[in-house]
């Protein structure tokens, strides 16, 4: 009787969606069961020309969620960013969101055994002085090791591929600019790398006992700066460019010129101009000379990201689908708002959570008071007259002295949904330095904009009040 053959070791891929995550995805096949994990429903419903690659709808901002999402995985690869948009509404800073997603992955890769997680971040400088782009994707990999699972970042500089956001701004400007002026820090150096290269390098670490915890610098075999690179496009693209240097020129003026001419949206041109300043060096490693010898330079990775007519990066994979994204978030009339508070020593979520219901209703008053029952239910009304605005329930076996979880239950300013689950969340993190003060899958029951002005904006400005707050009470 023939034996069952072996089970194949299962990946995760988190950011499934993007060019680097298309790539890993498609690499992996051969040698592992692959699920690919996305937050576009759009995308989750579109079948895979690969057969081999499960794709699953997950949000990373709902710790059931991931934990269903990582059930019987071996590994995970984790490619998250949060340039763009998650809701119709969203009231939060990129780095916020992106410690929120880290801290519910390393979570649920811990509750699942998950053996090994590789993230991609970005070459860090040998400098005191890290754009907030960096030193975000620095925090994204303290957090995802902070709950034991061993965690191998690859810090990568420009990645050359199909579909690269930086590459296309690259071509772009080229392709539109007969004549190109450039701040000074454009003659900083960085190694980029071809997409391959960097598919490699996770190739070669995933499930090495030998990498599987540390952080790893990876490039390409040119050190070039950004007008090289320029220059180099030009070339490419058969075109004749004139580059200039101008040492007055400031990094706001660059951004604006970049974005105007390049049409890229301010997510994609802002993270890389502040990059710029820096000068990356790699440090010699083990990943760095396994992947070095058949290293493919950035001409070479540039032209094989071109379409037919040598004019155009190919699309993102994500472009099919971008469309239908943003529909069903203009539909869906969902809001998602984060606040990054300092924690008072000594303090956890769950003693944020309680003080700030109960600090509500002096902040709001007299216009405003807050009643919290024996159960952990809080509800909010108004004084004159008494009216019911929002309920919020404790969900206790969803709650943790550093994690409070309260659904948002009904209301007069809260509309029940299909999808989602409202929700607003007390989440502690970075060693008890932080705690994230989040509403998830919100829906307003006021007319959309008159939401805009009125309630999301009177939101706002009390987490503001709150988080001078607790930052008086942390000194």
């Amino acid at each position: 009787m023939p034996s069952n053959p072996p089970r194949r070791p299962r990946v995760a891929v988190a950011g499934a969606s993007g060019f680097i995550g298309t790539a890993i995805c498609r690499a992996l096949t051969d040698a592992f069961s692959v699920r690919a994990l996305t937050r576009s429903p759009a995308r989750a419903q579109t079948p895979d020309p690969d057969q081999r690659i499960t794709w699953r709808h997950c949000d990373l901002f709902s710790a059931p969620d991931l934990v269903e999402g990582l059930a019987d995985c071996d590994y995970a690869v984790y490619l998250v960013h949060s340039l763009a948009p998650s809701s119709r509404l969203t009231q939060a800073n990129p780095r916020d969101m992106d410690l929120i997603l880290a801290d519910n992955f390393a979570r649920a890769a811990a509750a699942n055994g998950v053996k090994q997680i590789i993230v991609v971040g970005g070459l860090i400088p040998d400098s005191f002085r890290i754009s907030p782009l960096l030193w975000s994707r620095r925090e994204v990999e303290l957090v995802l090791a902070s709950r034991g699972t061993p965690v191998t970042a690859l810090r990568a500089g420009l990645v050359v591929g199909p579909g690269g956001s930086a590459p296309r701004l690259l071509v772009d400007l080229v392709r539109r600019l007969p004549l190109l002026l450039l701040p000074p820090s454009a003659r900083s150096m960085t190694r980029p790398i071809a997409l391959v290269d960097l598919v490699r390098a996770v190739r070669h670490c995933l499930g090495q006992p030998e990498t599987c915890r540390g952080a790893y610098d990876i490039g390409g075999p040119e050190c070039l700066s950004y007008e090289e690179m320029l220059r180099q496009a030009a070339e490419v693209l058969g075109l004749r460019r004139r580059i200039l240097t101008l040492p007055w020129m400031p990094l706001w003026l660059a951004s604006a010129t970049a974005r105007f001419f390049s049409g890229a949206p301010s997510a994609v041109v802002g993270p890389a101009l502040e990059s710029l300043p820096q000068d990356t060096v790699i440090r010699d490693n083990p990943v760095q000379r396994a992947i070095d010898p058949s290293a493919i330079s950035f001409g070479e990775a540039l032209r094989a990201a071109l379409d037919r007519t040598g004019r155009h990066l190919l699309p993102s994979p994500r472009q099919p689908i971008e469309g239908q994204s943003r529909e069903l978030m203009r539909r869906a009339r969902l809001v998602r708002s984060i606040q990054r508070v300092i924690l008072p020593p000594g303090q956890d979520a769950a003693w944020v959570a309680g003080n700030y219901f109960r600090w509500l209703g002096a902040c709001c008053w007299p216009m405003v008071c807050t009643h919290i029952d024996e159960t952990g239910r809080c509800s909010v009304y108004t004084r004159f007259p008494r009216l019911h605005l929002l309920t919020l329930q404790w969900l206790a076996e969803e709650s943790s002295p550093q994690r409070q979880v309260y659904a948002i239950v009904g209301g007069l300013l809260s509309r029940p949904v299909a999808q989602g689950r409202a929700r607003f969340e007390f989440q502690t993190l970075l060693d008890d330095r932080y705690t994230m003060a989040a509403i998830h899958d919100y829906a307003p029951a006021l007319p959309w904009y008159v939401y805009l002005w009125t309630q999301a904006v009177a939101h706002l400005l009390v987490m503001r009040r709150y988080q001078g707050r607790l930052a008086r009470l942390a000194r």
